[in-house]
């Protein structure tokens, strides 16, 4: 027979288990039909952008630019640095860090994107966080590079 400790630190155990799995549960029903998702739609265009000419794997670069909304209001800036992950024949694959800056706060992003020569692209971007109003935020988006400028349709879940 066990020992009344021994029952103890078991019963304690499986009351413990058993409250985590309901907290962490409760969490994850909480995000399914979450409505506090905003959908946030800018363009980018660039002012600086330091990428080489021809771009080899491990070359890092930084891009500066211009924050406008679709109605083109200035709204803020946008600072990138990107990572050549991958380079093969036409292709570059690359790893993006973004920080959108607006009056009344920021949002972080992290992608990666492959893109053929200049051609435009749209992929996935993960929202990972942000200050000011969007200081919890996360969810994901859209980037877009075509040109000179960059799309972002992101949907920020608060």
């Amino acid at each position: 027979m066990p020992s009344a400790i021994f029952r103890r630190v078991v019963a304690i155990g499986a009351l413990t288990t058993a409250t985590l799995t309901f907290a962490l549960s409760a969490q994850a029903s909480a995000d399914i039909g979450d409505e506090d998702v905003v959908r946030v739609r800018y363009t980018g265009v660039t002012k600086t952008d330091t990428s080489p000419k021809s771009i080899s794997k491990g070359d890092s670069w930084v891009t500066y630019q211009h924050l406008y909304t679709l109605q083109n209001k200035f709204v803020g800036d946008v600072g990138s640095r990107c990572s050549a992950v991958a380079v093969a024949e036409n292709k570059v694959t690359t790893q993006c860090t973004r920080v959108l800056r607006m009056k009344d706060g920021e949002i972080h992003l992290h992608d990666m994107i492959s893109r053929k020569g200049s051609k435009a692209v749209t992929a996935k971007t993960a929202i990972v966080g942000g200050t000011g109003i969007y200081n919890d935020a996360e969810g994901e988006g859209y980037v877009t590079l075509k040109g000179e400028s960059v799309g972002f349709d992101l949907y920020v879940d608060d």
